[in-house]
Formats: C-alpha cells, sequence, structure tokens
C-alpha cells in the first residue's frame, strides 16, 4: 500500500473553488480525509485513512477535527451550495442557448447500516426498512440532493435525518451527562424544505427548475386516489409513448396522460399513468406540476433521477460512508459533509477530464490514484536522489512512513 506524500494538483483546484475559511491546519485535514477516502480500498475506518497519510497526525487529531474543531460545518454547506450552483451557470455571454437548459434538482433518501451490536452510535438506531416494506434495520437514514443542468452532475448535499424518538432519548442522555449542546429534531420534509429554500436564493429566476423525487413524498391516500383513476381508463385510451432513458436510450412505454385535481393539491397536475406493456395489471403513477410538457418529456425528466441512485452506489461501496466510527452526531454530520465533498471533487474532476478512457466515477477514481502513486515514486526517487544511496534513502523514507 503506498502512502499520501502530498495533495493532488487537481485537488488544491478544486478546494480554491469554494473559497473556505479554514485554518492552515483544518485545510490539511480536509485534503487529507479527501486523499484518503479516495486512495483507501476496503473499510475506511478513520484509522485506516489516517494510517495512509505519510506525515500524519495522532488518530486522535484527526478524529477531533469532525467532532471538537471549531469551524463552521453550515458555512461549508453554504458554501458548497453557492459554489456547486456556480458551476452549472456558464461564465461566458456565448453559451445563450444554455441559458434555457432547464435545471433539474433530485432528491431521494437512503439508509446506512450499521452492526446491531454497535450502540455507541448517538445516530444509530432501529428503522422501518421502507424498501423492502418489511422487518427493521439498524442504521440511520439520510436525505442526498443532487443538481443536473446540461451536461454538468454533481452532488449537492448529504443530510442525516433522526427519528423524533432517536432524538428525545438521545438529548435526555446528553443532559443526563450534563452537556449544554443539543441534537436538532428536524423531519425529512424539514430538511427538504431549508435545503430548497436555500437553493432558491441562489439560482437565476431565467432558470427553469424541476425538482425530482420519488413516491415517498407522498401520501397513500393519494396513492389510493391515483389507483382509482387508473381502474375507470380502458386499454385503448393508452398511448405508445417513447421516453429518452437516462443514457440517451429510447425505451417505449405505454401511457395515459389525465389533468385535474387531487387532495390537499390546490393547483393542477398532469398524472402519467405509465404501463411497461400493453396487458400490464401494475401501473406506475407519475405527477408533474408543468402542464405544459407532455407525457414524453415529463418521463425524460424523471429518468434523469437515477443520477442519485448512482451516487448512493458510489458514497456506500467507494467512499465508505455508512463505515464511520464517530460516535458523536456533530462529528458524523460533518463526515457526511466532507464524504459529500468528496463525491463532488470526483464529479468535478469527470466534468473537467478530456480523456476518452475516462467515462464514468471510477475511471476518475482510478485515474486519481494513479496519480497518488506517481506522487508517493517521484518522492521516493527524490530522496534516493537526495541521499545518493538507496540504503540510506530507505532508512530515512521507512521511518517517516511507519
Amino acid at each position: 500500500m503506498f502512502k499520501i506524500v502530498n495533495s493532488t494538483k487537481s485537488m488544491q483546484a478544486f478546494l480554491l473553488l469554494f473559497k473556505l475559511n479554514f485554518s492552515r491546519p483544518q485545510m490539511r485535514h480536509i485534503e487529507n480525509f479527501i486523499e484518503a477516502v479516495i486512495a483507501c480500498q476496503g473499510r475506511k475506518t478513520i484509522a485506516r485513512l489516517n494510517n495512509l497519510i505519510s506525515d500524519n497526525v495522532d488518530q486522535s487529531a484527526f478524529t477531533d477535527f469532525f467532532t471538537y474543531s471549531p469551524w463552521d460545518d453550515e458555512q461549508l454547506r453554504y458554501n458548497m451550495f453557492k459554489t456547486i450552483v456556480g458551476l452549472t451557470v456558464p461564465k461566458s455571454s456565448q453559451l445563450s442557448l444554455f441559458d434555457a437548459e432547464p435545471m433539474y434538482i433530485i432528491i431521494d433518501d437512503s439508509k446506512t447500516n450499521k452492526y446491531k451490536n454497535s450502540k455507541g452510535f448517538e445516530v444509530a438506531d432501529w428503522h422501518y426498512n421502507t424498501s423492502e416494506l418489511k422487518s427493521y434495520y439498524y442504521g440511520m437514514p439520510f436525505v442526498t440532493f443532487h443538481i443536473i443542468r446540461g451536461g454538468l452532475s454533481f452532488p449537492v448535499a448529504l443530510r442525516p435525518y433522526l427519528r423524533q424518538k432517536t432524538v428525545r432519548s438521545k438529548n435526555r442522555k446528553r443532559r443526563r451527562q450534563g452537556k449544554t449542546s443539543r441534537i436538532p429534531l428536524k423531519s425529512k420534509y424539514t430538511i427538504v424544505r431549508e435545503t430548497l429554500s436555500q437553493l432558491a436564493t441562489m439560482i437565476d429566476g431565467n432558470i427553469p427548475v424541476y425538482v425530482l423525487f420519488d413516491s415517498w413524498y407522498a401520501s397513500a391516500k393519494q396513492s389510493d386516489q391515483l389507483r382509482q383513476i387508473a381502474r375507470r381508463i380502458r386499454k385503448r385510451d393508452f398511448i405508445k409513448t417513447k421516453v429518452k432513458s437516462s443514457d440517451d436510450l429510447s425505451i417505449s412505454y405505454w401511457v395515459k396522460t389525465q389533468q385535474g385535481f387531487l387532495n390537499k393539491f390546490r393547483d393542477e397536475v398532469s398524472i402519467f399513468i405509465s404501463k411497461m406493456h400493453y396487458n400490464d395489471k401494475r401501473p406506475n403513477f407519475f405527477m408533474c406540476t408543468d402542464l405544459s410538457l407532455s407525457a414524453g418529456q415529463a418521463l425524460s425528466f424523471y429518468t434523469k433521477r437515477w443520477a442519485v441512485e448512482v451516487d448512493h452506489l458510489y458514497l456506500k461501496v467507494h467512499l465508505g460512508l455508512a463505515v464511520f466510527r464517530l460516535r458523536s452526531y456533530e462529528g458524523v454530520r460533518r463526515y457526511f459533509d466532507l464524504t459529500c465533498l468528496t463525491l463532488a471533487f470526483l464529479h468535478w474532476r469527470l466534468a473537467k477530464g478530456n480523456r476518452a478512457d475516462v467515462r464514468t466515477i471510477s475511471d476518475v477514481i482510478a485515474v486519481h490514484r494513479r496519480q497518488q502513486q506517481e506522487n508517493f515514486v517521484r518522492k521516493m526517487l527524490e530522496k534516493v536522489i537526495g541521499c545518493r544511496s538507496v540504503d540510506q534513502a530507505c532508512d530515512i523514507w521507512m521511518k517517516a512512513a511507519a
């Protein structure tokens, strides 16, 4: 396993975009964390990440950076919102055709699983498994926000979510321990409203914006109402419609469009009842508040939601989001913020890359690791040349990297 000897130039250029107001040691911790998360293979615990740094400090200092270090994570999230939204807006007046390009804000929830015997984490609790609609899991759910405009795609926020019962229990425990800080209680709806409100102040009013989200925001009563509508529609009323998928392929569905009002919705909406084939008896329902969109346009827009599912794959498998070893809520929240910043960096490198062999985030990770290995080898060779002795250089290097 190689060691990380210094930050790559691409990492330094990326962090400069955010104009972070951090001290030099704090910036060093951020750079080390992002570099180590990308380089580390296997379980990405704090100990393993810290051991990858050639000039690493004590592990407790690395952990305290998340839990106790006096930096403003709210300001970090604000800078992330402002910078990422700015990256989707062209600076040149020659790109006037891009001004009409809509922006898509994608919202989805997911979960991180923890071992059921790990009881020391403030954020971990038992939750109902909504994806399987049965049983429970031990871990923590979170809400993901992703922005797409044109060919640019960036994650913008990862917000952990705690149940009301969990928040009250942890705050009572903090009170007994004499701690003055309290964990804020925010539902998923509150998290979504706050994030969208912040983003709304940073987006140009001339840019059309579509918010895409899954069915967990819909109520059971509305789902029953849609099923009743579907039962009254005849098979011959469905029209074969081509939908452009996220990978630019055209797929045909049988779709029926209905416009009207739903319970607790004051504005008229379009309902698209979609079937995989003509005799499909279990249709899917899609709702859109833009009445000007056709069925093909609306469903093609919705396919862009796949980007957030890809984010979840990389966050859990390649960036170790679920392997956090921080026990406090504040530490885990900061850990999520920096993991989101890491994924945004990988998307930024993918957008700026001009190599034919770099097409996915996995390719970016492979290229970045090769650059880290190159820095490691270059540092070793410089040490050999400076000492003019391979044995002496190896002794000095092994002591420094131990």
